[in-house]
């Protein structure tokens, strides 16, 4: 296939947004073939089922010159984005369950990877923005937290070592199923901010960014990695001036000359608050591109955000070797991925059923207990628990793990509380008498533009009120968090804590579990104020 032109070849920098639920509209889905028909280099794709999505996403193959890149946030596996497919553990759970010298967890662990690479290739997906390489070295980072694999260098590098060589591996031809994007560079984990609201600043020195946050990603460029992604950030201790996504100093001197990467770089979202708040589309894309970058991710306007790199290109403010050079890696990538060989497209048997026991299976593992893993949570007298279900998000969190209390320990009282909760609101519930002990299930998700990292204030004062009652009344208390695990080191008055990492059901299960005395459902580790 030819690129016919200097728009055609823009074009294919360009890596809209696409709504797999959505698609079935025909308007709508029209819009998205007439993008792909004009040249467009792909799409990353949100929400859908794998009944339908991969369908639409055939034909927008079908109908697009040269094929597309299509990609997907699937950190936590293809059920993250798409209805039927598996939804894995986050990063951190898996990094909780796998014990490395382990044969059987690393089998486990290969098995995962197995299932996300022939999930997500199978629904027309091939590149996923996955592994996360940030070392989370701030307990109160609002969006990164249970995404990475912890806030050890070495483990991080470890574990994406696994993901990256997993999701790409290759077939005897040579040929991938998916490319791996190794993120967020130079590293997102000590900040205290979110991106997708405004521009986080790193303060690190450089000293420090060699030791903690930029070996990941040299290793994950060693490892092969295809893609790496690049955070709107400010670090000072790298560029004064610039944030990351406009420095040639970054993108250019460090990851592409310094670390010798030679595979894809592309942006962060472009519509993130971090810089959409202070530039304008246009200039967004056409810094990025002179920055460095190859694909311009998630622009607010795909076709504005082509004229003005092609307008910047016919000024003089960009070369057309700046855009070629993009483009070729572009083509090699897709060409990787076997997306000029039609054959490949053809349907996979996949077995969905096998692949949740493998997510129940790391689910279960990942749980551990942070402080008083000696006995089991007592009942009293055959009374069951008082619960108390912080749903932080008011989303109606926590069904799975009250349902499974039920049916350990009978009857229970179960008391769900919101962000806004008020002391008048809890005064009611605090009469802790009849319970056999009282225990506390944290749900708060890592998610963008929540802006902060934690329970709501109001949620924190009412768990302190709750514990402060259940000592009182001389009832043993549990604290189970099951996203956050730095939201235990508040509750360290609890007789036991328990870190989940995530809020699958058969972590939920195997916390209630562990509350009733079944040692083998979770792990212990050494007590931590983190």
């Amino acid at each position: 296939m030819k690129i016919w032109s200097l728009r055609h070849a823009v074009s294919q920098m360009v890596m809209p947004r696409t709504e797999g639920t959505l698609l079935s509209d025909a308007s709508y889905r029209g819009d998205m073939v007439k993008l792909a028909e004009e040249g467009i280099g792909g799409f990353i794709l949100f929400g859908g089922d794998i009944e339908n999505t991969p369908q639409h996403l055939a034909e927008f193959q079908s109908r697009a010159e040269l094929p597309l890149l299509v990609s997907s946030d699937v950190e936590r596996g293809l059920g993250q984005q798409l209805d039927g497919g598996t939804r894995f553990p986050s990063q951190r759970a898996v990094a909780s369950a796998i014990k490395r010298g382990s044969k059987r967890d690393l089998a486990l662990l290969h098995a995962m990877l197995d299932a996300v690479r022939s999930e997500t290739r199978g629904a027309g997906i091939n590149v996923v923005f996955s592994p996360v390489m940030d070392v989370n070295n701030n307990p109160d980072n609002p969006i990164i937290c249970t995404r990475s694999f912890g806030e050890d260098p070495e483990t991080v590098e470890w574990f994406g070592r696994q993901y990256i060589r997993g999701l790409q591996q290759r077939w005897p031809d040579g040929k991938r199923d998916l490319l791996a994007c190794a993120k967020h560079f130079p590293g997102h984990g000590d900040t205290d901010q979110d991106s997708h609201s405004v521009l986080p600043v790193i303060w690190a020195d450089r000293s420090r960014l060699n030791r903690v946050e930029l070996p990941p990603f040299r290793e994950a460029v060693k490892d092969g990695v295809g893609m790496v992604m690049v955070a709107h950030l400010l670090v000072p201790a790298l560029d004064p001036v610039k944030p990351v996504t406009f420095s040639k100093k970054v993108v250019t001197a460090l990851l592409r000359e310094g670390m010798e990467f030679g595979g894809i770089i592309i942006s962060d979202a472009l519509d993130m608050g971090a810089l959409a708040r202070e530039y304008p589309q246009d200039e967004i894309a056409i810094r990025a591109v002179e920055a460095g970058m190859d694909i311009l991710l998630h622009p607010v306007d795909a076709k504005a955000t082509i004229d003005a790199v092609v307008k910047a290109v016919e000024k003089g403010r960009l070369t057309e070797q700046r855009i070629w050079e993009s483009v070729d890696r572009i083509m090699a990538a897709k060409k990787e991925l076997g997306l000029f060989e039609k054959g490949r497209a053809a349907t996979r048997k996949i077995d969905y059923r096998e692949n949740r026991a493998i997510a129940q299976e790391l689910g279960r593992k990942a749980l551990t207990v942070v402080r008083g893993g000696g006995q089991a949570l007592p009942s009293g007298n055959g009374t069951g628990p008082a619960c108390f279900v912080l749903d932080d998000d008011a989303q109606g969190m926590g069904g799975p793990f009250t349902q499974e209390l039920m049916k350990r320990f009978g009857a229970i009282t179960s008391t769900t509380l919101t962000p806004d909760v008020s002391a008048a609101d809890l005064l009611p519930h605090l009469d802790l008498s009849g319970a056999g002990a009282v225990v506390i299930a944290i749900f708060s998700r890592i998610s963008a533009s929540k802006g902060r990292s934690g329970i709501s204030p109001a949620l924190r004062d009412a768990a302190f009120e709750v514990l402060r009652r259940a000592k009182a009344a001389g009832k043993s208390s549990a604290v189970i968090s099951f996203d956050s695990p730095y939201i235990l080191g508040q509750f360290m008055d609890a007789d036991l804590l328990i870190a989940g990492y995530d809020r699958l059901d058969a972590i939920q299960a195997a916390a209630v579990g562990l509350l009733a005395g079944t040692r083998n459902e979770g792990r212990e580790t050494k007590e931590t104020g983190k």
